[in-house]
């Protein structure tokens, strides 16, 4: 007797940030993760804020075409001490959703604990922890298609696989 094989899952996953908005694109098919790409948006303080958002939302846009994914999560905001920084990224991030649901998709939400938790079993694990086990999961290096892979790409490719492993 023969199954048939479970469907691919195009998983986009996104880190916000003003200065740098990470993403990454996994595929998951029958529990196992692969790496498809990644990158950071980066945005210039010259900028206006206007236009530094406008251009995470158009960057999305584009990604969110390009790749065409079955899911989308972004990572919750995460209280910080100074309130202008907490600002800004509550702006990123918004920037991101606005283009994740006119592009027709729900944003799948995780706060940085259930992230780290998912990937490493602690909610509390350092980065370097967190780096290790992504890159095991996807099977991928610090250098992966001639990209180096930087700590936001790292930690969107993460909220990617916290979403494939809340799916399940």
């Amino acid at each position: 007797m023969s199954f048939p094989n479970p469907r691919e899952t195009i998983i986009l996953g996104i880190d916000p940030g003003l200065v740098k908005t990470g993403w990454g694109v996994i595929k998951s098919q029958a529990n196992k993760i692969s790496y498809v790409s990644c990158g950071v948006l980066t945005t210039s303080s010259s900028d206006s804020m206007g236009n530094r958002l406008a251009k995470i939302y158009n960057s999305v846009m584009t990604i969110i075409q390009e790749f065409q994914p079955i899911a989308i999560a972004i990572e919750q905001v995460f209280v910080n001490i100074n309130p202008q920084t907490s600002q800004k990224l509550i702006m990123a991030r918004s920037a991101a959703l606005i283009a994740i649901t006119n592009s027709e998709y729900n944003a799948h939400e995780y706060t940085p604990n259930e992230i780290k938790k998912t990937i490493t079993g602690m909610g509390h694990s350092s980065k370097a922890q967190m780096y290790t086990m992504v890159k095991k999961i996807c099977n991928c290096h610090l250098v992966k298609d001639g990209k180096t892979l930087t700590s936001d790409s790292i930690d969107a490719l993460a909220v990617a696989i916290t979403n494939a492993f809340s799916s399940h």
